[in-house]
This record gives structure tokens, C-alpha cells and sequence, in this order.
């Protein structure tokens, strides 16, 4: 349970918040970061135990908000170059473009044939769910967007997808 705002750290937040956003703004060139960091200093400020004290309370929330924002800044990078290790290692590269290995030819056979067992589930649907279920799936339509499309409640669109999904499911497995 948390306890009401009395510390001094959380006065100084509430008295300096428009300068912390500021702050991280001008540091991250994002004003939706600085308000993620500042948000983040104040659940961090406010876990702490009600009698912390810290010397120069402005000074402090500056810190721990630099240090947020550092954290912030490492877990981007390591993901980044997590993402890059795991794209050169699927890909080759050739000139400037990076290529997709080709499947074996086992898993190209397998693909095509999942594909036509999907294909031939769907075609046992009506033609109203399988138009749905198309505009859906494969066009990437929302569900609202498919109801307008053909004339139809967003209720009915989600009874056609649902009676979809079941049937595939049915007929290929989860």
C-alpha cells in the first residue's frame, strides 16, 4: 500500500515535474520519453520508504531520472543488436541487401502443402464466411472495417470469424 504524498522527494517532484519534463525532453528530443521517464522517476521516488532522505532532493530526482533514461538507453541498444545478430544470422548478404536463406526443400514441400490443407479448409466454409475471413486474415482489414465493407454488424463479423477459426482449428490442429 502507498502512502500519501508527503515525502520531501515527492514535493520536489510535484514542485519540479514541468522542469524534469523539460529536462528529458531536450535530452531525448522526445517529449513522450521525457514524460515516460518522468513518470517512471515518480513510481521509482515513490516505492521509496516514507522517511528516505535525500540530501539535495533536486539534485536527486535529476539523477535517478538520468539514470532511468541510461537504463532506457542500454535495454534499446542491447535489443538492437540482439535484433542484428539474429538478422545476419538468418540472412546472407549481398551487396547492400541483406537476402533470406532459401527453406529446404522438405520445408518449402511442407509449407505448400500446409497451405493447400488450409485452402481446402476455408473453401468448406459459406461464401460469407470465407469473404469475411479473407478480408480479415489476408488484407488485414479490422473487424469494424470488414462490417462496413459488406454491410454487415461488427456482432456478425465476429461470429462469421469465430465459426472460421473453429472449423480450421477442426481441420488442421491447433
Amino acid at each position: 500500500m502507498t502512502s500519501a504524498p508527503s515525502s520531501a522527494l515527492i514535493e520536489a517532484y510535484l514542485q519540479k515535474r514541468a522542469m524534469l519534463v523539460r529536462y528529458f525532453t531536450g535530452r531525448t528530443r522526445n517529449a513522450e520519453q521525457a514524460e515516460d521517464i518522468v513518470q517512471a522517476l515518480y513510481l521509482k521516488i515513490e516505492r521509496l520508504p516514507p522517511d528516505y532522505a535525500a540530501d539535495n532532493p533536486t539534485a536527486f530526482l535529476f539523477r535517478a531520472g538520468t539514470h532511468i533514461l541510461l537504463n532506457e538507453i542500454r535495454t534499446r541498444r542491447r535489443a538492437h543488436d540482439r535484433d542484428q545478430a539474429w538478422t545476419s544470422s538468418q540472412s546472407d548478404q549481398m551487396g547492400d541487401e541483406l537476402v533470406a536463406p532459401m527453406p529446404s526443400p522438405e520445408a518449402a514441400v511442407s509449407a505448400r502443402q500446409q497451405l493447400q490443407a488450409a485452402l481446402c479448409a476455408l473453401e468448406e466454409l459459406p461464401p460469407r464466411t470465407q469473404d469475411i475471413f479473407r478480408l480479415h486474415r489476408l488484407e488485414r482489414l479490422t473487424q469494424a472495417e470488414v462490417a462496413q465493407r459488406l454491410s454487415l454488424s461488427k456482432s456478425s463479423v465476429e461470429k462469421h470469424l469465430y465459426a472460421a477459426l473453429k472449423h480450421l482449428v477442426a481441420r488442421l490442429g491447433p
